[in-house]
């Protein structure tokens, strides 16, 4: 039979068949579903390992004409398989078990799908709810690889044991060679996926990054809820309507936010929706709001200054520390003086590590924050607590009349002052 003879593939219970999607051999209904090859093609196909006692390779004479039924085929099956063995036997090679094994370690390529990105389409909260989620589930991902990466080095362990025992001739030294390079590079496949999460988490991955994200989405997400103060014209925006740049999300965020329990009926007819009561911890206190507000616009105010005293605290500290380890390689010291060293020593790394967590909890209620433009509005925002609360600058309680005792003046200095706190 010639390499362009047409032919069917069957096992020796008549079955036909056909490649599907994947490029494998599966069950056909019948023979006009089956899939018709070359005899090159099937011989490649059905005369490789084990597949040959399976498979058997039956050519079509003419187009249109039946080889032979399935009764017929039942009948001459030994007939067949002998041929068909007689014939696979002067075609195809020997395959040792080392190049099936090589065969089987090929059939799991580690592949990934890379996206581009557009940076016009993204959406930014979803981004930061990935990299959040990347971060904390890193971990067990890369057990998961230092796994694998343990079982193909007993792979390796087991091929390197085998060529030091075993006798082996040429051709199974070529086979062996090339079993022992698919582990290596599967190997430093997984060593370099190793080295990447390594890197990742060093100089990204960090759990100050994790908390940045969040507040990052945090901020994100009540861009959705934010109002404007209108500086000058107040009564333009009295009884004001806002546009709705998703209406649907909008109603959503409203549905979430609120749980309607019942509607009344108003004088005109129409449903009111009332809404659940919901305890917050203001609720049952009497709430210093001026004193609030007050902090809020120091906070905003001075954050930034004292961000940078901070670093100058650390500063001043490393520079100590590295004077008394200079000093510590030329002196001579005896426990005592060595024990104030350590004692010193370890008073200021404790002190550098209570600033530098000040200063990371600093960043992360900073970082993402206008805190010039946000002191502006808590400074106007506390002049208006001011003026709802009646109350004066504290500068006021000092333009007092005389009222003749200086015992009398001290006490409405501080019953005034009281009054503003």
């Amino acid at each position: 039979m010639s390499a362009d003879s047409l032919c069917y593939i069957m096992d020796y219970s008549g079955n036909y068949f056909r490649v599907d999607q994947a490029d494998r051999l599966v069950v056909a209904a019948d023979e006009k579903e089956a899939t018709v090859f070359t005899y090159a093609q099937a011989n490649s196909r059905v005369c490789v390992g084990k597949k040959s006692s399976f498979y058997c390779v039956i050519p079509i004479k003419e187009e249109g004409e039946v080889e032979m039924s399935c009764e017929l085929l039942e009948e001459r099956a030994p007939e067949i398989k002998e041929d068909a063995v007689i014939e696979q036997n002067e075609t195809r090679e020997y395959i040792s078990p080392v190049k099936e094994l090589t065969y089987d370690e090929l059939q799991e390529p580690a592949e990934k799908n890379v996206s581009s990105y557009d940076l016009s389409e993204m959406d930014w909260a979803e981004y930061l709810e990935h990299f959040t989620y990347v971060a904390s589930e890193i971990k067990d991902y890369r057990d998961e690889l230092a796994r694998k990466h343990s079982d193909i080095e007993q792979k390796i362990c087991d091929i390197l044991h085998y060529v030091e025992l075993c006798e082996t001739d040429e051709e199974e030294a070529v086979d062996l060679v090339e079993l022992l390079r698919v582990c290596r590079e599967k190997r430093r496949d997984v060593k370099d996926e190793l080295m990447r999460i390594e890197y990742f988490q060093n100089n990204l991955g960090t759990s100050a990054n994790v908390a940045k994200a969040k507040q990052a989405l945090k901020s994100i997400k009540g861009l959705e809820t934010r109002k404007y103060k209108p500086r000058k014209y107040d009564e333009l925006f009295e009884n004001y309507a806002l546009k709705d740049r998703n209406r649907e999300k909008a109603v959503e965020n409203i549905k979430n936010n609120y749980k309607v329990v019942q509607t009344v009926k108003d004088i005109g007819g129409e449903d009111i929706m009332t809404e659940e009561r919901k305890y917050t911890p203001y609720d049952g206190k009497e709430n210093d709001w001026l004193t609030f507000a007050r902090q809020q616009a120091e906070f905003y105010r001075n954050a930034g200054q004292y961000i940078s005293n901070l670093r100058i605290m650390i500063q001043e500290i490393d520079l100590e520390i590295e004077d008394i380890l200079q000093e510590t390689e030329v002196a001579n010291c005896n426990v005592a003086q060595g024990y104030k060293v350590f004692k010193r020593l370890k008073e200021l790394r404790l002190e550098r590590k209570a600033k530098s967590q000040e200063l990371d909890c600093l960043y992360a209620l900073t970082d993402y924050i206008d805190c010039d433009a946000l002191a502006d509005t808590c400074e106007d925002c506390l002049a208006e607590v001011k003026e709802i609360m009646n109350v004066k600058d504290e500068s006021v309680a000092m333009n007092v009349q005389d009222v003749g005792d200086e015992s009398k003046l001290v006490q409405v200095i501080d019953t005034m002052q009281d009054m503003v706190s």
